[in-house]
Order: C-alpha cells, then sequence, then structure tokens
C-alpha cells in the first residue's frame, strides 16, 4: 500500500509537470488550448472506460470474500469496449475533431482511436489487480503510466517539440499495461455471470461516464458556455485554475478508488462507519488546500506561467475546495457501488453532472462565479442521492 500510496503521489505530481510544460511549450491562445481541449476530451473518455475498472474491482474482490466463482472474462469484455469505442472515435472525429483541434484533427482522431483502444485494456488490468490486493503491481501501473507522459514532455520540450508531439504524449501512458502484463501475468475470477457483469460494468460507464464529463471534461463545458471568451486567454485561465487545483485532489483519490471498494466490500455491515474516515480526510485536506491556495498560489502562478493564465488567490482556494467536493462524491459513489447500489450509483453521478451543468448555461454570472458555484453544487446534489440509497 505504501508503493500505491507513493506512485499516486508522483502520478499528481507529473500531471502537474506535464502542463506547465505544455503550458510554456505552446502559444496560450491556440496551442495550449487545443492541448487542454484534447487532454480533457482523452480522459474524460477514459473516465468513461473505468467502469469497467470499478465493477471488476468489486468482482474480484467479492470473490475473493465469497468464494464465488462466476464466469464473467473481462478481457473479452474490454476488447469488445475498445474496439467500438475506437470505431465511435473513427466515425465521428473526422467530422467534429475540427472543432478541438482545428490545425491537425485527423492525427488527433487517429491518436485519441488508438488511445481509447488500448486503455480498455489498462482499465481492465487495474480492475483484476485492485481486486485480488496485488498492490504494488498496482503501483507499477500507475506510475509507469505517468512516468512515460512525464519524461516524454521534457524531451518533447528539450527538442522543441509541437502541438502534435503533446498529443501523442496525451494517449502514450495507456500502454503501460501491456509491459506490467507482460511481466507478470495474473489470473483471477468473478463472482458473477457474463450477462450480470455486462449490466454492472454498463451501469458503472454510465456513472462513471458522467463523473468524467463533470471532472476531466468541465474545462471543455465551461469553454462552451462562454464561447465569447474562447478567441482569447480568458477560459484558458480559469480551466487551467480548474485543473491545476483538481490534480493534487483528485488524482490520488482517483488511484484510490479500487482500495475503497474493497474496503467497503468488506466493511458491508459497517458503511457508514466506513465511510465517515475518507469523507473527513478528503474534506479536511480540501480546507487545508484552500488556504494554501489563496495564500500561495497567485504566486506560482505568476512565477510558473505565463501572465495571461493568472487567476486571483480567492478563486484558486475555492477551486481547490471545490475539487474536495467532488473527492467526497467520488467516495460515496464507490460506497454505493461496493454495496451493489448500482441504480443510485448511476443516479447521483447523473444528477451530480446535470446540476453542474445547468448552473455552468444558465447562471447569470460572469465566467469564474459560475464555475465556482457548478463546482459545488453538482457533488452536493449528487452525494446526496447516494447518500439515499445507502439509507435504503
Amino acid at each position: 500500500m505504501r508503493n500505491l500510496s507513493l506512485a499516486t503521489i508522483f502520478a499528481a505530481a507529473s500531471g502537474f509537470v506535464v502542463m506547465w510544460i505544455a503550458s510554456w511549450a505552446l502559444d496560450a491562445q491556440l496551442g495550449y488550448n487545443y492541448f487542454l481541449a484534447f487532454w480533457g476530451l482523452f480522459f474524460a473518455a477514459t473516465g468513461l472506460i473505468d467502469g469497467i475498472t470499478q465493477e471488476t474491482t468489486r468482482a474480484v474482490a467479492a470473490s475473493r470474500e465469497t468464494k464465488v466463482r462466476g464466469t464473467a472474462n473481462p478481457w473479452k469484455l474490454g476488447a469488445a469496449v475498445g474496439a467500438v469505442l475506437a470505431a465511435v472515435v473513427l466515425a465521428a472525429g473526422f467530422a467534429g475533431m475540427g472543432r478541438i483541434v482545428p490545425s491537425h484533427p485527423g492525427t488527433a482522431t487517429a491518436l485519441l482511436a488508438f488511445g481509447l483502444l488500448s486503455y480498455a485494456f489498462q482499465a481492465v488490468l487495474s480492475g483484476i489487480l485492485s481486486g485480488a490486493g496485488l498492490w504494488n503491481r498496482y503501483a507499477g501501473l500507475v506510475a509507469l503510466d505517468s512516468g512515460v507522459r512525464l519524461v516524454l514532455a521534457v524531451v518533447v520540450w528539450a527538442f522543441g517539440g509541437g502541438l502534435v508531439e503533446f498529443l501523442v504524449i496525451t494517449v502514450i501512458g495507456a500502454l503501460s499495461w501491456a509491459l506490467i502484463l507482460a511481466l507478470a501475468p495474473v489470473r483471477v475470477t468473478l463472482d458473477v455471470d457474463r450477462a450480470t457483469f455486462v449490466r454492472r460494468v454498463a451501469s458503472a460507464m454510465v456513472a462513471s461516464g458522467a463523473s468524467a464529463a463533470l471532472i476531466t471534461g468541465f474545462p471543455t463545458a465551461a469553454s462552451a458556455a462562454f464561447p465569447a471568451a474562447t478567441s482569447g486567454a480568458a477560459v484558458a485561465a480559469i480551466n487551467n485554475a480548474v485543473m491545476l487545483t483538481r490534480a493534487p485532489v483528485l488524482v490520488p483519490l482517483q488511484r484510490f478508488q479500487s482500495v475503497l471498494v474493497v474496503r467497503f466490500v468488506e466493511h458491508r455491515g459497517r458503511v457508514y462507519r466506513a465511510l465517515a474516515a475518507p469523507v473527513a480526510a478528503i474534506l479536511g485536506v480540501g480546507l487545508v488546500g484552500f488556504a494554501a491556495a489563496w495564500l500561495v498560489g497567485p504566486w506560482i502562478l505568476r512565477v510558473a506561467y505565463k501572465p495571461e493564465l493568472f487567476v486571483d488567490g480567492l478563486t484558486l482556494g475555492l477551486l481547490t475546495f471545490a475539487s474536495a467536493f467532488m473527492g467526497m462524491l467520488m467516495i460515496t459513489g464507490v460506497a454505493v457501488l461496493a454495496l451493489e447500489r448500482h441504480a443510485f450509483y448511476v443516479a447521483g453521478w447523473l444528477a451530480a453532472t446535470a446540476t453542474a451543468f445547468a448552473v455552468l448555461f444558465l447562471a447569470p454570472w460572469g465566467v469564474t462565479t459560475t464555475v465556482v458555484a457548478a463546482l459545488f453544487a453538482g457533488p452536493i446534489v449528487g452525494a446526496l442521492v447516494h447518500l439515499a440509497g445507502l439509507t435504503r
């Protein structure tokens, strides 16, 4: 578990560094905007695929606990999901990618399709390793995925690479599963049959897709909600701030979701007690992050980023605290999933996403106030739905 903790810290830090390098290597108004849009699209799509990880983790952990051995095969389902998503991307990307990466739509589409196909297998392996309690191997997967991006970002910047190279960097980590699996093959069983597993993965993917739209895809939605600002660097600044303030809180928590699934599966009869500690911890981290971002954040932006990406301290603090509320929503979601309350799991994430986007597109305020309000309102509503599921 110690190695997984170190790996998640490394993943969060490397994400910071990659975005920082890209902000200097690319033009803020065009190249960096396109990079952020593609980065957000890729990781929003991988968030959809993460439903496979969550349900595979639950099924493998439950099989270990109950000794029930079902017939489901996560690798076959992962291959099917990856192939379908790659086909959808290829069919739709050449028509729509021009709005996201107008300078290189064909390259971006091909890279996105490849990355999602590979990530489907990575999601399966993540679930297997987590459910089986193979935390050191899972830590290696997490570290390799992030480390490849970090190393290549430094190399690309040093040799004067441009947008295309950073698009490659975005998806290249999705190949990490192949090396980890080749070095140490693993066999497990799930506690359900194929039909049940497919149905539950579909539910988990709906919820994880909604969460990905809310977490990773939010900057793209903010650009769509304020189209008048997309011609300049204003939206790039707030999007950059959202991503920077989320990374310290949500990247480690996303990697630890599988640990929480196992925790809640093992404490089914005391789920509220099991839920209290991680929720309190994430909100405590948010409070500390609020103070740190308010006090130190503006100085960091002035020193480390271009002037057009500056955001004031209070906004940085509120965005950091909002990330903790997003983390709370992730934890309550994992709890209802672990207890097999799949309907409430999906409903909570859909409610959170719908609420946040309604505020984003309908509120009459400026971009900063609207973004902050949306990022608080959505998680609160979604967590209440999840808690309603636990009471039942």
